[in-house]
């Protein structure tokens, strides 16, 4: 996924003029501009941001609890969260059929900023929006992507723009501020920084004079707890009989809650009960989006 956005963005706006086969010559200067200096910035932020890539069942276990934390209201203070990052391009396993998506969550002072996009075997879909959230409020912002599609004819509106990449949005920043919550509790996640271009990829690169840059992805995995977590989850759903429940010991799962600080705190999942805790093999699965 990161190949295929710098890739991109190395050659936008003129991919999207030779895809829609119209000259540069065609659109207004200010517009020009304004794509000009998006496509360089997006470059700069894909250059620095720190990779996350998440394998099935961490992203499992982390999608739950960000549906959690909006059903509480929590999504209202996830700016007070400090991202471990300030530029965090979230990856998730990509799915056998259909788009596969990704999000860019950067944090600037006590606003965050998230964009969506998708991949296919034809290529990528940039953003048209950008999502501010600040506390509570949230701004929407139209990417000079949506402007020059609008420029071009094409009749996308922010409204429908707003309902293909709202909810996707807030689904990745609801993960990426569980995992940096997580990330400070021993044992809930596990991450392994592996190189981001492989050997054989960089040894191509130095036979033809180029230099690719030192930069390492960080590997999501469930650490014990974690996998607790899920087990406690699906027991849960199975319907457990609830007497049974209070006399076996059992794992419970951990939440998301408001601390007297006014931010969001985790509770570990943890055993309630009597006598040892009949352990149950537990076989996960994930459908992807």
């Amino acid at each position: 996924m990161l190949a295929n956005l710098l890739r991109f963005y190395d050659h936008y706006p003129t991919v999207l003029f030779s895809l829609k086969n119209i000259s540069r010559s065609a659109f207004a200067p200010d517009l020009l501009k304004e794509l000009d200096f998006h496509g360089e910035r997006q470059r700069e932020i894909f250059e620095f941001a720190q990779v996350f890539q998440f394998d099935e069942q961490a992203e499992l276990m982390l999608r739950n609890l960000s549906f959690q934390m909006q059903e509480d209201g929590l999504d209202s203070m996830f700016s007070s969260v400090r991202l471990p990052f300030p530029a965090m391009l979230l990856t998730i396993p990509q799915p056998a059929t259909g788009l596969w998506p990704a999000a860019l969550i950067t944090q600037d002072q006590d606003s965050l900023y998230t964009q969506v996009y998708h991949a296919n075997n034809e290529g990528l879909l940039p953003n048209l929006l950008v999502f501010k959230s600040q506390g509570a409020s949230v701004e929407v912002l139209q990417s000079p992507t949506l402007k020059l599609a609008n420029a071009i004819g094409d009749e996308i509106t922010e409204e429908a723009a707003i309902e293909h990449e709202k909810s996707l949005c807030f689904d990745f920043l609801s993960i990426a501020v569980g995992m940096s919550i997580l990330f400070e509790h021993k044992a809930m996640l596990e991450k392994e920084e592996v190189p981001a271009y492989p050997r054989a990829e960089r040894r191509r690169a130095q036979k033809s004079g180029r230099t690719l840059p030192n930069r390492t992805i960080v590997k999501v995995k469930l650490g014990e707890l974690g996998k607790r977590q899920v087990q406690a989850s699906q027991e849960t759903a199975l319907g457990d009989d609830k007497s049974k429940s209070k006399r076996r010991a059992h794992w419970v799962q951990g939440h998301f809650m408001r601390n007297r600080a006014g931010g969001i705190s985790w509770r570990n999942p943890h055993v309630r009960g009597a006598g040892s805790v009949v352990e149950q093999e537990r076989h996960v699965s994930f459908d992807g989006d």
